[in-house]
């Protein structure tokens, strides 16, 4: 891990005491961070309790190029995390515990009915889950989209003249088994005089 950085600007109170966040990243305070959003916790809730820095402090250290080992073992937290998200929403998908509630009807009986609010919030929380881990894990959790990719190749051949015209005899004797009639009008030769050799 690198050295522990502090911020040259402390706030003191008229006594001379610090108050406000600490701006330390200490070795402790970082291993505490990357522990705790593997756990599935997200930054800013790590953030808020007391004595760990503020967020912008831990994004702001991250992003020092001398920090650069506090940066990687963040980010193999963060992919962590959506792990554990993934094992938490299956947890939640599964647990119906409380999908029913009891109420206390007009004639003053109690009796179960589904708690949709539960319910909905629970999908809520799958879903917030699943675009998170889709948004900062594509490669793992994003939707897996397949390119198809049609490549058309066009093959010149040199033909010679001779293959060339046994070729189309060939297709006008097919036609003409087939019956086939060769598109296009038949155009009428006009009628020519007939000339004699000159002498």
């Amino acid at each position: 891990m690198p050295k522990t950085t502090q911020s040259a600007s402390k706030t003191r109170s008229k006594t001379g005491t610090k108050i406000g966040r600490p701006t330390v990243m200490t070795v402790g305070i970082q291993a505490t961070i990357c522990e705790r959003l593997m756990g599935g916790e997200t930054l800013s809730g790590i953030c808020r309790d007391k004595g760990l820095p503020a967020r912008q402090t831990v994004i702001a250290f991250k992003n020092l190029p001398e920090n650069s080992a506090f940066a990687a073992a963040y980010a193999q937290a963060r992919l962590d995390q959506m792990d554990t998200w993934a094992d938490e929403t299956v947890g939640i998908a599964d647990d119906g515990t409380t999908d029913y509630i009891t109420k206390v009807g007009r004639n003053g009986v109690e009796y179960e009915a589904v708690d949709q609010e539960h319910i909905q919030r629970s999908r809520l929380r799958v879903d917030t889950r699943f675009r998170l881990m889709a948004l900062l894990a594509p490669h793992t959790y994003g939707e897996r989209q397949t390119n198809e990719l049609k490549v058309v190749v066009a093959v010149q051949v040199d033909i010679s003249d001779r293959e060339r015209m046994r070729r189309m005899a060939l297709f006008m004797l097919e036609d003409q088994a087939a019956g086939l009639a060769i598109d296009g009008e038949l155009a009428t030769m006009p009628e020519t005089a007939h000339l004699s050799p000159s002498a």
